[in-house]
């Protein structure tokens, strides 16, 4: 489910009539300029050990973690989910901006550097098919192909399949996320069976698609399931 040999025809078409420029800066010459790269704004260091959401004391367990069983090993992040890394994932995933994957997963694959994590496989994040015909591409595959070239990782894309057409997250509060993502992935037992899963995503905002997904492959035979996002949304500290 990568992009379409169409598509990449027509971005290098347009790439020889139109020199891109930064999505952030707007200098001509990349689509996302190494000065840029290096001021989207990171995760504090302060964040729980399970979710990422920050906190008080450094990986200890925030409020939602202690109280409810999580499914996830572990929820990892590149950047916070605040301008301008929105405006790029909107870029990225809407716009067909697609060659923002290749520095934005540099920049995921830089910051995997040190993550204490177990894995064995790594999934992205699947689109149901009707979502991926539209769209042309996902954007969690080409982050994990990103990550993958940089770290030698088995990337799976085929275990994990998305069976039930939702109603896109952004436009649901939290409990309807939750209602929204029931039973609407399924794994493939046989190559999912005893692995350690990193599930790859663009944005976690609740988590119930992670969540969905995480709970798909466990009961398909996962041994656990870890996921990286590109970016997490971050509240007030707890």
């Amino acid at each position: 489910m990568a992009v379409s040999s169409w598509q990449r025809l027509s971005q290098q078409f347009l790439t020889l009539l139109f020199p891109p420029t930064c999505a952030v800066c707007k200098r001509v010459g990349e689509v996302l300029c190494e000065d840029c790269v290096r001021t989207l704004p990171r995760l504090p260091e302060a964040v729980c050990g399970r979710c990422s959401r920050p906190v008080k004391r450094p990986f200890s367990l925030c409020a939602h973690c202690q109280k409810r069983p999580f499914p996830l090993q572990t929820i990892r992040a590149t950047y916070r989910y605040v301008s301008p890394v929105k405006e790029l994932i909107h870029k990225f995933k809407y716009e067909n901006s697609f060659a923002l994957a290749e520095p934005l997963g540099q920049a995921m694959a830089g910051a995997w550097l040190g993550q204490n994590v177990a894995v064995t496989a790594v999934i992205p994040v699947p689109l149901h098919p009707k979502r991926y015909k539209k769209r042309g591409y996902n954007q969690s595959m080409l982050l994990a192909q990103q990550l993958c070239h940089y770290h030698p990782l088995p990337l799976m894309p085929d275990a994990l399949q998305r069976v039930r057409f939702t109603r896109p997250q952004i436009e649901l509060g939290a409990d309807q996320r939750q209602q929204n993502m029931q039973q609407a992935f399924a794994a493939t037992p046989h190559l999912v069976c005893g692995q350690h899963i990193l599930l790859i995503d663009d944005v976690c905002t609740t988590g119930a698609t992670l969540i969905a997904c995480a709970e798909a492959l466990l009961d398909g035979g996962a041994a656990s399931v870890s996921a990286y996002c590109l970016a997490r949304a971050v509240s007030k500290t707890q």
